[in-house]
């Protein structure tokens, strides 16, 4: 064997000196795709549930410095458009940097009893809330590069100064991923010491143990152009005690959590009183791009993955390949009915062609495992997609890793 593969390079590199000849290298492996979106239903029910503090999906015409308390477009760079937005038709939030560009814009919700309300954009304003969840999701362009600093916070407004008793920080972890970074703005007599916002030489950095990075890179380029699932999670510590909870949820799992923080010592003026969507890059954008929001809810209760219909219609990423030229030939979906992957619950098979999407049905794949004989995925469940494609020469991507990216609801009566 080792004679036979040493005579064929051999000969390969004499005709190539010899004659001029080429030998055409083999055909790359296509990359492996991503789950883009799952379809939800239209109604997410947010507007009966008493849990709901506040619900935006974007595709209100009301301004939006109407319905909240800062609206920061950075002059058109961050502003709802009009797409197939998160598992369907509507509008997204798009953000776009320009190269080098560290603020592209955001937006700052208030809520609950708040010394900084104007403008009649709060919501709830009787209340103190001290344990909020608060989810949106978030999607990189195809081709995305880098690592923006800021996703989102919850925070504390102590005074109408922008004072803040507490911030609840998610960002930019390590490579590509997100953590948590607590920070408390008061002292060990239950007294505020901030006198502004992001006042860092008064907070107190509470990270150290138990903080880290999620597992999930959500900003890694081989992640871009799909819908990832970001949810956090703050409870105020009892009065006096370090028992207060800070926690990280991406597509429904929990990545990230800490239950030993003094957020505020004893300090009670207020509760969680606001939180924000934020797209600062520390460093700036290395290149001219782009990421978009959806789907954005505060809860007094967890939220979870947006719910699906028992038979949604399933989108992966764009094809891509090394090779110049390559095109997409076919591609097939797994579902199962949990992360591991060993109850296989519905396979598309192969899908040929260029399509991007495919219905789950029993009309287009097969039921199998635990659902064998049914025609639809069962009520209020989390499932674990995976998904692979083919190029034109027959090579086929490796399997993308089991997602958890389709939550069911419940069926319509």
């Amino acid at each position: 064997m080792r004679f036979r593969v040493d005579f064929g390079c051999r000969l390969g590199i004499f005709l190539i000196w010899t004659f001029g000849l080429t030998v055409a290298a083999p055909a790359a492996e296509p990359q492996s795709p991503r789950i883009a979106n799952v379809e939800i239903l239209a109604d997410q029910g947010w507007a009966t549930n008493p849990d709901t503090i506040w619900y935006d999906d974007f595709d209100s015409s009301e301004p939006l410095a109407g319905r909240y308390l800062e609206y920061h477009s950075n002059g058109g760079e961050f502003v709802p458009i009009t797409s197939e937005s998160l598992g369907g038709s509507g509008q997204s939030m798009q953000v776009r940097w320009q190269v080098g560009e560290v603020d592209a814009g955001g937006l700052k919700k208030t809520f609950g009893r708040n010394p900084m309300e104007w403008g009649n954009t709060g919501v709830r304003s009787a209340e103190n809330f001290r344990e909020i969840y608060w989810r949106h999701y978030v999607k990189m362009q195809e081709g995305w590069t880098g690592q923006p600093s800021k996703l989102s916070r919850a925070t504390s407004f102590s005074s109408s100064n922008w004072s803040q008793a507490m911030i609840a920080h998610i960002w930019n972890g390590s490579p590509t991923g997100l953590k948590t970074d607590p920070a408390r703005g008061v002292n060990s007599d239950s007294q505020v010491v901030t006198t502004q916002y992001n006042d860092f030489d008064n907070l107190q950095w509470l990270g150290g143990k138990g903080a880290g990075s999620s597992t999930a890179q959500v900003f890694d380029t081989a992640e871009c152009g799909r819908w990832a699932c970001v949810e956090g999670h703050v409870k105020l510590n009892t009065f006096g005690q370090s028992d207060g909870v800070f926690e990280l949820f991406i597509d429904g799992r929990l990545e990230v959590g800490r239950n030993d923080i003094n957020w505020v010592y004893s300090w009670d003026d207020y509760g969680i009183n606001a939180v924000f969507l934020e797209n600062h890059w520390n460093s700036g954008s290395p290149v001219e791009q782009e990421r978009y929001f959806d789907d954005f809810v505060i809860s007094m209760s967890y939220i979870g993955l947006a719910a699906s219909p028992l038979n949604p219609i399933v989108t992966k990423t764009v094809f891509r390949d090394p090779d110049s030229g390559d095109v997409q030939a076919a591609w097939q979906l797994q579902i199962a009915s949990n992360l591991r992957g060993d109850d296989l619950v519905w396979d598309s098979g192969v899908v040929a062609g260029a399509s991007l999407r495919v219905g789950v049905s029993a009309d287009t794949g097969k039921f199998q495992g635990s659902l064998t004989g049914t025609d639809k995925l069962l009520e209020n469940h989390l499932y674990a997609l995976r998904v692979r494609q083919q190029d034109k020469s027959g090579q086929w991507s490796s399997w993308s890793d089991w997602n958890t990216s389709l939550q069911t609801g419940f069926a319509e009566k």
